[in-house]
C-alpha cells in the first residue's frame, strides 16, 4: 500500500500485514523498522544535513548479508 522512498533505490515496500503490525499488542517488523529509519533520516537530511552526512543506517536485512549461516 506504500513505497518509500516511491523512487531511487533502497524502497521500502509496506504491506497491509504490515500496517497490521501497528494495532496495539502486535510486535514490529524488519519493513516498519526500516520504513522508520529512512523517515528519521530524511528528515535528519532537512534538519540538519552536515550530520545527515556523517551518519549511515544500515538495513535491517545487513546483518544477513554478512553472516552466510544465517
Amino acid at each position: 500500500i506504500l513505497v518509500y522512498p516511491n523512487t531511487g533505490p533502497g524502497a521500502v515496500n509496506v504491506t497491509n500485514g504490515d500496517v497490521m503490525r501497528l494495532d496495539p499488542e502486535q510486535f514490529l517488523n524488519d519493513t516498519l523498522i526500516e520504513l522508520g529509519l529512512k523517515m528519521m533520516m530524511h528528515d535528519l537530511r532537512e534538519s540538519n544535513p552536515e550530520l545527515a552526512e556523517e551518519v549511515h543506517v544500515f538495513s535491517s536485512f545487513f546483518y544477513k548479508k554478512l553472516d552466510p549461516k544465517k
